[in-house]
């Protein structure tokens, strides 16, 4: 497939004429009725949009995200997909840092963004009888805009606006300093790293089914579920929600044998009892976004052995800046521990002075790829070849990598980078707070945030809590919220002025 046209173009090129292209609830789309959604989508968000401007998307997996997103790309305008959880005071200022012009959303969503909204009730792609039964159960809309098109009749037909190397996406990253930015995604990059995840598949995707679980605001979940392998021939099986028991019927059922997930849910999947049953049906499953331990590796393995399958889970490695993927283990080339070889890119590990290190030797990753973003927003383009990701590793003799650690002070929960000065700075915006630290300890094997806070106020500490959850709930997505508080009278230092954070590491682990 040509990667030199719009990520519309690359996608409705890879689903037209096909029998199957999207599932959701027990609906199924043709490839040639999701062309014609997109395309009456497009015509309608037309009146709002043009090419060049930003459209902010805050809804779950669903068929109206999907229809949005290529429908604002075939405008030759940028999705800005936003998490559908995100508060709405965070969604507000995300908006304004993006200059989006739009938002299109649940509509139960009743506070006022600063721009108009588009409203999906949710219910529109549902199958009849789910359909009818659901508008008798909810409640009326809270808010106002206009309602999203659902159908298709009286559409014009627009021709794609986009360019290869227009931006067709923001994605949120840490960039590599774990301060919170916003990645330009041009459409080259974006179809580029679909056909890294068709080269890791190593097999024709036509007549398999990819489940869609991750969520689209993720480069992982939108670039290689749903552009990559939906494109490239599977059909994708909407999942809008994080129910593992449904997930695990689709895969018992052999409706969903592809799966692209972050480890932690590939643990609660092997704790649900119709995903352990079916897993021998399981044709490819990637895991990334975070590190996979080899225990959770060896367990799916050794799962879907006994169940008599072939399939097994390979570690990959992405980043924004590369949309996703750029190093991945796959069938015939998995070497447990590593997180892969390279996928059309190419690595280089750096020592400190920037010099390329010797096979062995552990130092900052860099790598080159066709899926280099364009830039971050508000900054000039990135022109260097090689991205120094802040990530520390080491390749072995045969090409594989192995990473060693982040650089940068990023903390990951779910496969969702967190970034420690977001909180600490919300935090310090309460009056007691003098001082604040987020550091991540373990609970029963799973990830968790300490927030330290130096204060001397005459609140009790339940006081003190109680308001530091009420002010960091409304301004910080809820993954990203801290499970203890931890109050001191000071914060420890380091010799130069800065907070120890080893020392407070070493205090929660005790």
């Amino acid at each position: 497939m040509n990667e030199a046209v719009s990520a519309y173009e690359y996608f409705t090129r890879g689903v037209a004429g096909r029998a199957k292209c999207l599932y959701y609830l027990g609906r199924s789309f043709s490839g040639d009725e999701t062309v014609r959604r997109i395309d009456a989508v497009a015509a309608f968000l037309r009146r709002y949009v043009g090419k060049g401007e930003v459209v902010a998307i805050n809804l779950p997996n669903t068929p109206e995200c999907i229809f949005s997103i290529y429908a604002v790309n075939k405008l030759g305008a940028i999705a800005y997909v936003t998490h559908p959880l995100l508060p709405a005071e965070a969604l507000r200022k995300g908006i304004a840092e993006t200059g989006a012009k739009l938002l299109i959303c649940r509509d139960e969503l009743g506070t006022d963004v600063g721009v108009p909204k588009v409203l999906a009730d949710g219910l529109g792609y549902l199958p009849p009888v789910k359909r009818r039964v659901a508008r008798l159960l909810r409640k009326a809309p809270r808010t106002a805009g206009d309602k999203f098109p659902y159908e298709t009749t009286g559409a014009d037909l627009i021709p794609p606006a986009g360019g290869a190397d227009d931006v067709a996406l923001y994605l949120p990253s840490g960039g590599t300093t774990g301060e919170p930015k916003t990645i330009r995604v041009t459409n080259r990059a974006f179809n580029a790293n679909a056909e890294a995840t068709l080269t890791l598949a190593k097999l024709p995707l036509e007549g398999h089914g990819v489940l869609l679980a991750l969520p689209f605001f993720h480069g992982f979940g939108l670039s290689s579920s749903l552009h990559g392998a939906v494109s490239g021939g599977a059909e994708g099986i909407i999942l809008p929600y994080l129910d593992y028991k449904r997930a695990g019927k689709y895969v018992l059922a052999g409706k969903a044998d592809i799966l692209l997930a972050v480890p932690n849910m590939y643990r609660k999947l092997l704790s649900e009892p119709h995903f352990v049953k079916g897993i021998g049906k399981m044709t490819l499953a990637f895991s990334g976004g975070d590190t996979l331990p080899e225990s959770l590796k060896r367990r799916f393995d050794e799962s879907a052995e006994r169940a008599g399958g072939c399939c097994r889970l390979y570690q990959g490695y992405g980043l924004a800046e590369t949309v996703s993927v750029c190093v991945a283990n796959s069938r015939g080339e998995d070497r447990i521990g590593s997180i892969g070889k390279p996928v059309m890119s190419e690595i280089r590990i750096l020592g400190e002075d920037g010099r390329e290190l010797p096979t062995g030797q552990i130092g900052e990753i860099a790598v080159k790829t066709p899926c280099m973003m364009k830039g971050y927003l508000g900054q000039a383009d990135y022109d260097e070849t090689y991205l120094r990701t802040g990530d520390l590793g080491r390749c072995d003799e045969d090409g594989y990598l192995y990473f060693s650690g982040r650089k940068k002070r990023i903390i990951v929960i779910g496969g969702m980078n967190i970034y420690p000065l977001e909180i600490e700075s919300v935090a310090c915006e309460l009056d007691f707070v003098q001082n604040a630290a987020a550091e991540e300890y373990d609970e029963d094997g799973k990830p968790r945030i300490a927030l330290f806070v130096a204060d001397n106020s005459d609140f009790s500490e339940e006081e003190k809590t109680k308001r530091l959850k009420e002010h960091l709930s409304h301004r910080i997505i809820r993954y990203a919220l801290p499970s203890r508080f931890i109050y001191l009278p000071t914060l420890p230092l380091t010799p130069i002025g800065k907070v120890d954070h080893d020392a407070l590491s070493k205090r929660l682990s005790k």
